[in-house]
């Protein structure tokens, strides 16, 4: 069994850090660099540095002007003045981070000393120390205590990442030895409960995996809580580090990860113990990879719409289903081969996947192909002209922001051939249709945005400056369209309001997104079938 923190991997800092670079790149401002690594996680590092982001190790290289980029954890003021006449400078600074800054700033001008009770080597610590103007102390340890000179008037603050019961011990004893002082506990409470969580997960699991960089001062201390839990620690920063043999006579690992530690690493670790352990996982994600859900959900909502149409279930209609499906698993496997470098730097396990089952793709591609015609002939063979079309607009609008309107064009597409049959009931349901595809959409966007990765500049989120929260809102005026349209139906029908259960879940998946679940991203995926199969299976009751 598999268990994972609820808060792992990026901080909300680092997430903000990393967001910022994507909206710099999808800019288009080159050239970008950033002072120093921007978190401490070598393999978003290795993808940035794909992406043409330059780390500058010291503010005197000469490189052309360009972006530059504060690193999350923050520098000295000193040197920020020094690379804003070189650059144009965009503040990664993590907004938990500069409020300590802030602290130290005011204490020092009110003719105070700085004690900071972290890493002197620490990046966070440097920047702070960069506004103590020779008045602040690093302390570490209770040996370090000792050095201290005698402090009269000061504060203690700390590293964002420090452990809290050593902040309260060390602090404890600088007050007992210099009673003047004033404690600000600046631990972000998100490395507070990223540690308690460590704890609790050390009371049922006999094994803790910790994925993060070996360098990553956080990562290294959720590793040391797991180790005085007495617990078998695994710190890890990739796949190939994970004794599978060891752990497969566990009854239970957990999982958790560090701040700068993406969820496209942690779905990476999960991918590799599920695989190597459960049946089922393998199928779904052999499901997912292959494109089935995606065709699914749009055959099985048209299906739906036929049945509110009353349809009957002939060969004819079947035939249709069929062209419908095979070109669907056509154009999605399609454009998996075509972004299969795009997967690399936001959806790593399907990169994997897709380049070692290469040659199942192009079968499944063989396989349709003719299925498509051959289905599509029994129906109407001017459905395959349809289709032609719409394979050419999809690769005018692939590489576009506007690629997520192909989807609504192959719903008008295909309504318009049932013309004879539009009425009030049929115009109410497509739309309906309309809203859970786009819905859809988004909640397919907002799974792989959470991947911590680099998305694509063709996705929705790059028009909304990749904030969770304008998508959100988005999806939730589609779920209020989708409840509003219903009322006209049930004007026709009292049980049409069943509709109302497909929404019902929708805003489910939204909640359920909102919670940001880690390493999930197979079971997210197949999870997207639950609305099509729902309304399908209402209209298959009210036909």
């Amino acid at each position: 069994k598999i268990k994972i923190a609820k808060r792992a991997g990026f901080c909300m800092g680092v997430r903000r850090a990393v967001n910022l670079v994507l909206k710099a790149l999808n800019e288009k401002k080159h050239p970008i660099y950033t002072y120093g690594p921007l978190i401490h996680n070598p393999q978003t590092l290795e993808l940035l540095n794909k992406l043409g982001v330059k780390v500058l190790k010291n503010k005197e290289e000469t490189v052309p002007y360009g972006v530059c980029i504060i690193r999350a954890h923050g520098i000295p003021p000193q040197e920020r003045e020094e690379l804003s006449k070189k650059f144009e400078i965009i503040d990664g600074t993590c907004p938990r981070v500069l409020k300590v800054q802030a602290f130290a700033k005011k204490a020092i001008s009110e003719g105070k000393e700085v004690v900071i009770i972290g890493d002197k080597n620490h990046a966070e610590i440097k920047g702070i120390l960069g506004y103590c103007k020779d008045k602040g102390y690093v302390i570490n340890s209770f040996e370090d205590i000792e050095n201290l000179p005698e402090l009269k008037n000061y504060v203690i603050l700390s590293q964002t990442t420090q452990d809290e019961k050593l902040f309260k011990e060390l602090s404890k004893a600088i007050l007992s030895r210099y009673p003047n002082g004033e404690i600000i506990n600046t631990i972000c409470n998100a490395t507070e409960v990223r540690q308690n969580e460590v704890r609790d997960l050390s009371k049922t699991c006999s094994s803790i995996i910790v994925i993060g960089g070996k360098f990553s001062a956080n990562t290294n201390r959720l590793a040391e809580i797991a180790k005085k839990e007495g617990k078998k620690v695994y710190l890890i920063e990739k796949t190939e580090e994970i004794p599978l043999g060891e752990l497969k006579k566990e009854k239970a690992v957990g999982i958790t990860a560090g701040a700068s530690t993406p969820n496209w690493l942690i779905n990476e670790v999960v991918d590799f113990l599920k695989s190597g352990t459960s049946k089922l996982y393998l199928f779904l994600k052999f499901f997912s990879f292959l494109s089935f859900p995606q065709s699914l959900n749009f055959t099985l909502l048209f299906w739906g719409l036929l049945n509110f149409a009353n349809f009957t279930l002939n060969l004819k209609t079947l035939s249709f289903l069929l062209s419908l499906f095979s070109f669907l698993m056509i154009k999605y496997n399609l454009e998996n081969l075509q972004n299969l470098k795009t997967f690399e730097f936001y959806y790593s396990i399907k990169a994997s996947f897709l380049k070692k089952h290469k040659s199942l793709i192009k079968f499944l591609l063989i396989l349709f192909s003719p299925l498509c015609i051959l289905s599509g002939i029994i129906y109407h063979p001017r459905i395959l002209v349809f289709f032609i079309v719409l394979t050419i607009l999809n690769q005018i609008f692939f590489a576009t922001r506007f690629h997520f309107i192909v989807e609504p064009l192959i719903l008008i597409g295909l309504s318009l051939f049932f013309y004879p049959f539009w009425n009030l009931l049929f115009t109410l349901i497509f739309l309906q249709i309309l809203f859970i595809l786009l819905f859809l959409h988004l909640y397919f966007e907002s799974v792989y945005f959470q991947t911590d990765g680099f998305l694509p500049s063709n996705f929705l989120f790059s028009l909304f400056e990749y904030k969770e929260t304008k998508m959100y809102k988005l999806m939730l005026i589609l779920i209020l369209f989708g409840i509003i349209f219903i009322f006209p139906l049930f004007y026709l029908n009292r049980f049409y309001i069943l509709l109302l259960i497909p929404w019902g879940l929708a805003y489910k998946f939204l909640v359920l997104l909102k919670k940001r679940p880690l390493g999930q991203i197979i079971y997210l995926e197949n999870l997207s079938l639950v609305l099509p199969f729902t309304f399908n299976l209402i209209s298959l009751i009210l036909k």
